[in-house]
């Protein structure tokens, strides 16, 4: 009886992870789900040599890292005794930690039993370990070294941390590596495997970049069925249908409003369904900036305005952006980004109120704010305070991401600031992100004004030219109050 479950252990993967789920449990059993089947029949053909090449997306906590980076390479090596396994991850800590449960299953007296591959005595550190037979596991980051040794089985468990979901950079460093330095690990690239095992975090991660490429399976399981589908579980059919909880014994509807409210970056769209492109990723490309060479003309002006602290290279920049709308095109007219004193940035509001004659200033209500709201009054200009809405700077982008792909904002041609405007929106999130706080602040508002009213005929008494010629926005101004019409009340109070 006993070698007949042995048996079962050294042919059936799902047996042996059933097994394996209550010793790194302590005993707790794995409750039965198909898909946790039909998982086990997908790494089972890795093990198998039927699959080379496999991304396996699951949502959070369902259980991808035991199945795919701990059971698989230890089935794998019980079989295979001379294997080389390679675990990468986006940490060290991360890879260890797989490694060592990698090394529990193997010692353990029920794996001995099952299976005739033995640890070897001198090579047994806790991210490197050895069988006597010759093969072995080395677990390492991305970012560590990894060259010097090869593997018929290389195990991507989470290739991004999900705080790096929307970081650009990070998201291309990690491709390029796993292109040019990972794949290269493979002893014969044509006969051995490679497993990515994670959520998605964006549409440009290491798995939407390899399905791009071409040539792997992808599996991908969301939390709640969008449609019905059916599954193959190699011994059965698994047919799921729409709505369909993975795991309803874990997450019921209470934790999955909790969910979905709290998920931002990444959204509930990207980490829990696996689907990036349905929620919108954060990418923001370069082409969807539209240049312009003459600005609008006869359009009210929008001064978007978010107020840095104090002056000094430690603290964050103030910037006024000028705006006009001409029908569904937005114009970024003008922009001034200072890390400046309330004094200097005065002056600026002032500059550019004589400049654009502005019919509205949208002014969040934060550090340099108020100042800048009594002197936007003195100066005669409406006033949109803005207070924040508790929704993170990311989640402003994203509702607003349709009107870049859409290609509706231009920028001018000539102006010296285009360049490091354009550059803070590709790598956002990044070190700074006042810009793109400005401009969602004015994509926001004007969502909800289709229409901008002229300026009131009062707003100022002097114009200078713009940095586009002597046109001025809106209207032209009166050159001085005697010319301003009789009996016109200054309004000091926002309408908005």
């Amino acid at each position: 009886m006993k070698e007949r479950f042995n048996e079962l252990l050294r042919s059936d993967f799902s047996s042996f992870v059933g097994k394996a789920f209550r010793h790194l449990h302590d005993g707790e059993r794995l409750d039965p789900a198909p898909y946790v089947d039909f998982l086990c029949h997908e790494l089972g053909r890795v093990a198998t040599a039927e699959t080379r090449r496999l991304i396996v997306n699951l949502p959070p906590r369902h259980l991808k890292t035991v199945l795919g980076s701990i059971c698989l390479p230890a089935w794998l090596l019980g079989r295979q005794p001379a294997a080389q396994v390679m675990i990468v991850a986006y940490s060290e800590s991360l890879a260890e930690d797989i490694a060592y449960k990698i090394r529990s299953l193997m010692t353990c007296n029920w794996y001995r039993a099952a299976f005739k591959t033995r640890l070897a005595a001198d090579r047994s550190r806790a991210n490197d370990f050895a069988t006597v037979q010759g093969g072995g596991v080395l677990a390492g980051s991305i970012d560590g070294s990894l060259t010097g040794r090869g593997a018929n089985l290389i195990l991507f468990d989470d290739p991004l941390n999900i705080s790096d979901a929307d970081n650009m950079a990070q998201i291309a460093k990690v491709n390029a590596r796993f292109d040019s330095l990972v794949m290269s690990r493979l002893n014969n690239p044509k006969r051995d495997a490679a497993v990515i095992i994670a959520h998605r975090l964006n549409e440009d991660d290491l798995s939407g970049h390899l399905k791009d490429l071409g040539g792997w399976r992808h599996v991908a399981l969301p939390m709640i069925a969008p449609r019905r589908r059916t599954y193959d579980l190699g011994y059965r059919e698994w047919c799921r249908k729409k709505g369909e909880l993975l795991r309803p014994d874990a997450f019921g509807k209470k934790e999955i409003k909790r969910i979905m409210k709290t998920t931002t970056v990444p959204d509930f769209e990207t980490l829990y369904q696996q689907n990036p492109i349905g929620a919108g990723s954060m990418r923001v490309k370069r082409d969807s900036f539209q240049i312009f060479t003459t600005p609008p003309r006869e359009h009210p002006v929008v001064l978007s305005i978010d107020p840095g602290q104090r002056a000094g290279p430690r603290n964050s920049f103030t910037v006024i952006q000028a705006w006009a709308a001409a029908g569904e095109n937005l114009y970024l007219i003008d922009q001034w980004r200072e890390q400046s004193s309330l004094v200097e940035t005065l002056v600026a509001l002032k500059r550019f109120s004589r400049r654009y004659r502005p019919s509205v200033a949208l002014i969040e209500v934060t550090a340099q704010g108020p100042a800048l709201i009594t002197e936007a009054y003195r100066l005669h200009i409406e006033v949109k305070e803005i207070v924040p809405d508790g929704n993170s700077k990311a989640e402003r982008l994203r509702r607003n991401l349709a009107t870049f792909r859409k290609k509706r904002i231009f920028l001018p041609q000539g102006a010296d600031w285009r360049h490091d405007y354009v550059e803070e929106f590709l790598t956002f999130p990044g070190a700074s992100d006042d810009q793109v706080d400005a401009t969602t602040q004015f994509l926001d508002w004007i969502a909800t004004k289709p229409v901008i009213p002229k300026p009131f005929q009062r707003a100022l008494s002097a114009v200078t030219s713009t940095s586009f010629g002597s046109t001025v926005f809106g209207a032209t101004a009166p050159a001085s109050p005697s010319e301003q019409p009789p009996g016109c009340v200054l309004v000091r109070r926002s309408r908005w």
